[in-house]
C-alpha cells in the first residue's frame, strides 16, 4: 500500500491524538487528582500527577516527534516509510500508557488504591507498538532497499574452499542509546527500570555484530559474547554483494524485518549482502565486505564447477 505522504502525516497522527485523549475523556469523572503515574518493582503505584498533566504530558511528546517526523520526512523523502514506522511505533506505546494508567485509576477516589502494572502487560505494550510500526510503514509504502548494480566481487584466492575471513561492525549509536537506556532505568527505579534495562541490553548486544565466512558457511554472531549466533549455509546462497547500508532504510538499527530482506544493523556504512535461494536476502552490517562478498563467491564459484 502506499498513501500520499501528507495523508500518513496528517491522519496517522490524527488517529493517534484521538487514541491518547479517548481513555480519559471516557474516564475523566471516575479519575481521582491525582491519579497514580508511575509504579514500582512490586507493580505497586508509588508516583501521581493530575490527570490533565499525565494528558498534555502525553500529548507533548507525541507533539514533538510529530513535528519532528514532518521536518525529516520533508528533507528525506525516500526514507519517509521508516519515519512513519516509528511514529506510529511511538504514539501506540504513549497511547498504550495512557490507556494502561486509565484503566488503573478508574474507580478509585485516592491514587494509592490504583490497580497493578505487571511487565507482562508492559512487553505486550512494547509488541503491540511494534507491530503499529509495521503498520505504519507498510501504509507509506515502505519497500524492500533497491540495489542497483549491485557489485558482486570474486576473491582470486587459490583453494577458496580452505579459506576463513572475519570481521566485524561496532555501531557507536547502538552502545550510546543502551548506555542511556540503562541509565534511565536505574535512575527511575520502577517496574519501567526492567523494561529499560531489557532494551538497553538487546541494543548493546546488537551495536557489534561478527561475520566469519568458511567451508560451514557463513556465521553471523552478535554482542561481546557472540550470542545470539546464526548460520547460513553455503548451499542456500546464491551469491553475495556489497552493499552501502543506511540504517534508516531499514527501519533503523538492530534487527529488522522487511518484504524479502533481513538486516542486521550495527551502523551505517559498509555492508554485505547474502542473496538466498528461496528465502529472505540477509543483509549484515560488516568492514572489509567486499573481501568477505568475494570469498563467498569464489567457495559457490568452486563448488558449482
Amino acid at each position: 500500500m502506499n498513501l500520499p505522504r501528507w495523508l500518513t502525516l496528517g491522519l496517522i497522527p490524527l488517529a493517534i491524538y484521538g487514541a491518547l485523549g479517548l481513555p480519559f475523556a471516557l474516564n475523566w469523572s471516575e479519575l481521582p487528582n491525582p491519579m497514580a503515574s508511575h509504579w514500582g518493582l512490586n507493580g505497586a503505584a508509588d508516583g501521581a500527577m493530575p490527570p490533565a498533566v499525565l494528558l498534555a504530558l502525553l500529548v507533548g511528546i507525541m507533539a514533538a516527534v510529530h513535528i519532528s517526523v514532518v521536518r525529516v520526512v520533508n528533507r528525506i523523502p525516500d526514507e519517509a516509510a521508516s519515519f512513519i514506522a516509528g511514529l506510529c511505533a511511538i504514539g501506540a506505546l504513549l497511547a498504550g500508557v495512557g490507556w494502561l494508567s486509565v484503566l488503573a485509576n478508574r474507580g478509585q477516589t485516592d491514587w494509592h488504591a490504583a490497580g497493578g502494572l505487571s511487565v507482562v502487560g508492559i512487553l505486550l505494550l512494547l509488541a503491540v507498538a511494534g507491530g503499529a510500526g509495521m503498520a505504519g510503514w507498510w501504509l507509506a509504502g515502505g519497500r524492500p532497499t533497491s540495489r542497483p548494480n549491485a557489485d558482486r566481487p570474486v576473491l582470486d584466492v587459490a583453494n577458496p574452499t580452505h579459506a576463513v575471513w572475519s570481521s566485524h561492525g561496532t555501531g557507536k549509536l547502538p552502545y550510546v542509546l543502551g548506555a542511556v537506556s540503562l541509565i534511565i532505568g536505574l535512575a527511575t527505579w520502577g517496574l519501567s527500570t526492567v523494561v529499560f534495562i531489557l532494551i538497553g541490553l538487546v541494543l548493546v548486544t546488537f551495536a557489534d555484530v561478527r561475520t566469519t565466512v568458511s567451508q560451514r558457511g557463513v556465521v553471523v554472531s552478535m554482542g561481546w559474547l557472540g550470542f545470539p549466533s546464526w548460520i547460513v549455509p553455503l548451499s542456500e546462497i546464491a551469491n553475495a554483494e556489497v552493499e552501502t547500508v543506511s540504517p534508516m532504510a531499514y527501519g533503523g538499527w538492530g534487527y529488522r524485518v522487511r518484504p524479502d530482506v533481513r538486516a542486521v544493523v550495527a551502523r551505517g556504512g559498509d555492508g554485505l549482502r547474502l542473496v538466498r535461494t528461496g528465502k529472505p536476502d540477509l543483509v549484515v552490517t560488516v568492514d572489509d565486505s567486499a573481501t568477505g562478498a568475494g570469498l563467498i563467491n569464489s567457495m559457490l564459484g568452486a563448488s558449482r564447477s
